[in-house]
């Protein structure tokens, strides 16, 4: 009786394009038969079909995080009723405690916290369980993930309400990749698997270590990136970095230091440097040799992202994907330029900019700045800037007398934004 009727709630709820019984577009029966022996006794049934998943929303006493009826959501393979995930909430209050301690510990302590948090289940060989944060501050959102022992092993500019963690569910990595993953980190816990057409990314917690792996169409390992705390650089690797002309004595400070593990280039530490000269990536071996970081050029992006970036800036070749402040940061070469292109969580386009010359702002931006307040301050570099809400020049100026730094934004019109 229960198939029965949450088989009249498909047929009312189940999102169409085509009429008609054994549509693409609608709940298989195995998918019924699944959910109702998962989920006994669901109510509020509404069903919608995206790609190749069924996917129900409901309320459920059920719930391992919660006594109460919670909204939950359940996504599973239509063709054979196999679930994949499922999302539900939790109060603050009720996540594990060593998750709780890693939150008051992290930089994120002090922002507002909302106080449902997102739970994860998943299934196949993953970790199960993960924690959503949301969290706030002066306008910026960020959604931190957490495993039940307090690793945060993802942190993503909010991806707004509509997000449905659809993208989350990972792919079954290959028989080679998996036997990879268990000969060099035999205790890791696989947490994402993210398969592209230029290849493989997996992420990994091995020993409370967060480590990113990317292995080719192949399932040939490429390299492992592991982020690390500047007390962890060797002593040749500092040396080399203060003695060089991006030392912090010349103005430059440390952002971030990832170790890269490689099959093609062996072992080294990326810098990432920021300074009024603008920013830039050193590549430092263990045995301190130095020079400028050039991107592996993997190509590997997101299908949404690279399907934008091919329609926007065609022709344009990507030279490295990184992660940067919870964002998506997508390098590209595109009219000779590098740009640099970013995404939130859900893949949705958040900004480009790229770097302009003084001798390449138009004249109603030099009149606009001729005519302000800061006439007389020095330029200090500029980048032009595209958003969902407009494009604009990005103008650094500074007073060094007053050891002042100012940004305008100033439109190619010359109006100030």
């Amino acid at each position: 009786m229960l198939v029965a009727a949450i088989a009249v709630l498909a047929v009312t709820g189940c999102d169409r394009q085509n009429g008609g019984g054994g549509s693409a577009n609608e709940v298989s029966p195995a998918v019924l038969e699944a959910f109702a022996e998962r989920f006994p006794g669901a109510e509020n049934v509404r069903w919608s079909v995206k790609g190749e998943y069924a996917v129900a929303n409901f309320y459920w006493e059920g719930t391992r995080a919660s006594s109460v009826a919670a909204n939950c959501s359940a996504w599973f393979e239509n063709s054979g009723g196999a679930w994949s995930m499922t999302e539900t909430e939790i109060l603050f209050d009720a996540l594990p405690q060593a998750v709780k301690d890693a939150f008051a510990a992290s930089e994120y302590a002090s922002w507002s916290v909302d106080r449902e948090v997102d739970v994860l289940y998943r299934s196949g060989e993953v970790e199960p369980e993960i924690y959503v944060i949301e969290v706030k501050q002066a306008g910026r959102e960020m959604d931190l993930y957490y495993s039940p022992d307090g690793v945060l092993v993802k942190t993503v500019a909010d991806s707004g309400p509509d997000y449905d963690y659809g993208d989350f569910i990972p792919s079954p990595p290959s028989a080679g990749i998996e036997e990879y993953i268990r000969t060099h980190y035999p205790s890791a816990r696989i947490i994402d698997v993210d398969a592209e057409y230029e290849g493989t990314e997996v992420e990994i917690v091995d020993g409370g270590v967060k480590r990113e792996l990317f292995f080719d169409r192949n399932g040939a390992w490429q390299y492992t990136k592991t982020e690390i705390r500047r007390s962890e650089l060797p002593a040749t690797v500092v040396a080399a970095w203060e003695a060089s002309e991006y030392a912090e004595a010349n103005g430059y400070s440390l952002d971030d230091v990832d170790l890269f593990e490689t099959a093609a280039d062996g072992t080294f530490y990326r810098l990432e440097l920021e300074s009024r000269n603008g920013d830039v990536k050193l590549k430092i071996t263990p045995e301190g040799e130095l020079s400028l970081y050039e991107p592996m050029g993997d190509g590997s992006v997101p299908t949404d992202v690279d399907a934008f970036i091919r329609d926007n800036y065609p022709g344009a070749t990507v030279l490295e994907r990184d992660s940067d402040d919870g964002y998506l940061e997508v390098d590209i070469m595109h009219d000779g330029r590098r740009k640099e292109v970013l995404f939130n969580g859900s893949g949705a386009w958040v900004r480009t900019s790229w770097e302009i010359r003084y001798n390449e702002l138009p004249a109603a931006v030099l009149e606009t700045i001729r005519n302000s307040e800061y006439a007389s301050w020095e330029f200090d570099g500029a980048d032009y800037v595209q958003t969902p809400d407009g494009e604009w020049y990005e103008i650094e100026l500074e007073d060094e007398r007053a050891d002042r730094e100012v940004t305008l934004r100033i439109s190619a019109d010359g109006s100030i934004r």
